[in-house]
């Protein structure tokens, strides 16, 4: 059986374990959207997917020209993820690799020899003048590792994951009964939180504009060729790490707050009874007693 002493003292300090828990989950939730995409088990935290559109009227030329040579036999049908860290390739044809998926660093990606074989030449146009022929390329694998290295940067991710566990050895800390120096602490915290809430609310946004924008413009861009499409898993716990961000930052106030009010209150009763002598000496002896406790 749990002691009264145990649950009265886990009752007094329910916020600030409320406060914890939502702390872990927060750097738990964003650890695994920064690790997405680099490794195939990571798979599905992405933050945009690349593909051929099958209905577009293109698909059939990009099919006929991948199905001409045996080492790209197939690369029609792969499927391009980017994340923060990686890049990963699905639905690899066996006749490459022996595994289905297979995962890059976002930034060596380009030395991959699916950087080159899945780019398409649009358009073959021969100038007037000139009897050479040139092509236009569409290259799927570039943009998704532009993606991943020129538009969202891991770095305002890995700062808010750093501010987050220092906020919850923070949290902890505080409170922990009879442990010195929690004032500082407490001031530490209520600096900490609405810095790490607002940076991370920045980083999702960004993140956000950038996917949507990728999902909106390329497709048109690219007259229908590739279909994209945005990561809702990595969406969602960005944005409840930034919501779980928010409550911790009410809960550290709010508890400032309710402190500063009990503080006034004793502080005010304290002048209320110097403002009141005692009239007889019982009461003297029984106030002397009283104040000697608050000293």
């Amino acid at each position: 059986m749990i002691p009264l002493t145990t649950l009265w003292f886990c009752a007094k300090r329910m916020p600030r374990i409320f406060a914890l828990t939502f702390d872990f989950i927060t750097v738990f939730l964003l650890a695994f959207v920064l690790v997405g995409c680099s490794n195939a088990k990571q798979l599905s935290t992405y933050l945009v997917s690349y593909k051929f559109n099958t209905d577009s009227p293109m698909y059939e030329i990009i099919e006929t020209s991948f199905n001409s040579t045996q080492s790209t036999e197939g690369l029609q049908d792969v499927e391009i993820f980017a994340g923060y860290l990686g890049i990963c390739f699905d639905n690899v044809p066996a006749t490459i690799s022996n595994t289905s998926i297979l995962c890059f660093d976002r930034k060596n990606v380009s030395n991959s020899a699916f950087y080159d074989d899945l780019a398409v030449k649009v358009f073959n146009i021969r100038s007037t003048n000139s009897t050479v022929t040139k092509s236009t390329e569409l290259n799927i694998v570039q943009l998704a590792q532009d993606m991943s290295v020129e538009i969202v940067h891991p770095y305002i991710l890995i700062a808010t994951i750093i501010l987050a566990l220092l906020m919850f050895c923070l949290i902890l800390y505080v409170t922990l009964p009879k442990v010195p120096g929690k004032g500082p602490a407490n001031l530490a915290l209520l600096a900490l939180c609405p810095i790490i809430t607002l940076l991370w609310g920045i980083g999702a946004m960004c993140t956000h504009i950038a996917s949507k924008s990728s999902s909106e413009f390329i497709p048109a861009a690219s007259m229908n060729i590739i279909d994209v499409h945005k990561g809702s898993k990595a969406a969602t716990m960005s944005w409840f790490s930034f919501s779980f961000l928010c409550i911790d930052c009410l809960i550290l106030w709010g508890l400032y707050f309710r402190d500063r009010k009990s503080l006034s209150k004793e502080i005010d009763n304290v002048r209320k009874s110097d403002q009141n002598p005692p009239k007889y000496a019982s009461d003297e002896s029984s106030f002397s007693s009283r104040n000697y406790h608050y000293k």
